[in-house]
């Protein structure tokens, strides 16, 4: 390549120069492409003519150059980006709708759950004649509803005392009902939190009913006051069947059970018995003298009489014995997990108290006595009937041997 060919390329290239210079500043590439130009044009002026070659290359490089500084025009300028910030919040946009649409379904989901438990309650409440049943089904339903183990159901019973009714299956931790009636300070009028315990009252007709306490439920006020409110009435029928079925069982001078609640709690520890290979004691007590009583003092002394027996027999038993007014001025116990030796103190201090226990009758002070009669399973008998008739045995033996006295069955 001769110079002439060389300053020629040198010319044709300046747009090039002009370019990736502007790509830095467009008024740096622009003076670096005319002086390149400008120079190599002063180098072929020996050989400049008006001819079309120079005048062709002369147009190609103004046209490059033009073309340069289109093309980095935007060079230095900011850019453009209200297009890339509109898809961007857009996009924000949308993904806030997705959250919100996330958390409007899982509230839905919550909220028809609970529902579904509040129908299933008090349907439940409102068609039972099984209780007990009834409120081992309610305790799952506490749980869908609260969303939580901790939950339960307190209803006051015949004694005016609170006791558990429901509770989540599991369910740990929950105050017992002594400590929960301390806790409430008496019948709350709408749902409290004492303890770390949320305490809503259950009440229907002005009727307190009874409480319900829950623990580690979201927003557990609230939810325990709607679902309070809810089961009211049907609860209420759920306490008064318990109230007939109780009544039905008990005895309305004594408030002791009855003759057939009684049978039935002599087979059911008989069973527990023979199932768990323990002991059980069956033992009668007989007021000495009775119809003479009434007949010197009148009936009204006579109840008297026997409210204050069952209250002097119930006194001296464990919680866990069964007592039960057995017929006229007979009293039937039914200790569970007994020993004979334990049995007969027992009923010598009952003997012994009900002897020195003073009935007065107008000025008068009467004394009075009773007779025990006791049998044991398995010793004296293995089935219900075979156990009262030794009982009843050792008591006619007591009768017959003088009365205000103990006899064990074992010893006839």
């Amino acid at each position: 390549m001769n110079g002439s060919e060389l300053w020629v390329a040198a010319a044709a290239a300046s747009p090039l120069l002009s370019y990736f210079i502007g790509r830095l500043s467009r008024a740096a590439g622009l003076i670096a492409a005319a002086g390149l130009f400008a120079f190599s044009s002063f180098m072929l002026r020996g050989e400049i003519y008006a001819g079309a070659p120079y005048l062709a290359l002369f147009f190609w490089v103004a046209a490059a150059l033009a073309h340069s500084l289109l093309l980095n025009g935007s060079v230095g300028e900011p850019r453009d980006r209200s297009a890339l910030q509109k898809s961007l919040a857009r996009a924000a946009e949308l993904e806030a709708d997705l959250v919100r649409i996330k958390e409007e379904t899982t509230t839905n989901a919550a909220g028809e759950k609970r529902s579904l438990a509040v129908y299933s309650a008090v349907k439940l409440l409102s068609e039972t004649i099984d209780p007990p049943s009834a409120a081992k089904q309610l305790g799952k339903y506490l749980a869908d509803y609260f969303g939580t183990q901790e939950a339960a159901l307190y209803v006051y019973g015949a004694a005016g005392a609170l006791e558990p009714f429901a509770q989540v299956p599991g369910s740990r931790g929950l105050p017992s009902p002594a400590e929960l009636a301390a806790m409430a300070g008496g019948f709350p009028s709408a749902p409290v939190t004492a303890g770390g315990t949320v305490l809503a009252p259950v009440a229907a007709g002005g009727l307190a009913l009874g409480l319900l306490a829950v623990r580690g439920a979201d927003d557990a006020e609230e939810a325990a006051g709607k679902l309070a409110s809810e089961i009211a009435f049907a609860l209420k029928r759920v306490m008064l069947f318990r109230q007939v079925e109780w009544l039905s069982q008990t005895d309305g001078l004594t408030g002791l059970w009855r003759r057939g609640a009684l049978d039935e709690k002599v087979r059911e520890e008989l069973r527990r018995a023979a199932a768990f290979k323990s002991t059980a004691a069956f033992m009668i007590a007989d007021i000495d003298h009775f119809k003479r009583l009434n007949d010197t003092y009148g009936h009204q002394f006579g109840d008297a009489v026997i409210r204050r027996v069952a209250e002097l027999l119930k006194a001296g038993v464990y919680e866990t014995d069964f007592v039960g007014r057995y017929g006229g001025e007979e009293f039937g116990i039914v200790l569970p997990r007994a020993e004979p030796a334990g049995v007969l103190r027992k009923a010598e201090a009952i003997r012994a108290r009900i002897e020195a226990e003073p009935f007065s009758q107008g000025l008068e002070r009467v004394r009075l006595t009773v007779s025990i009669g006791i049998a044991h399973f398995p010793r004296d008998g293995r089935t219900p009937e075979e156990l009262i008739a030794r009982a009843d045995a050792a008591l006619y033996a007591a009768k017959e041997g003088g009365r205000n006295r103990v006899v064990d069955a074992g010893s006839l």
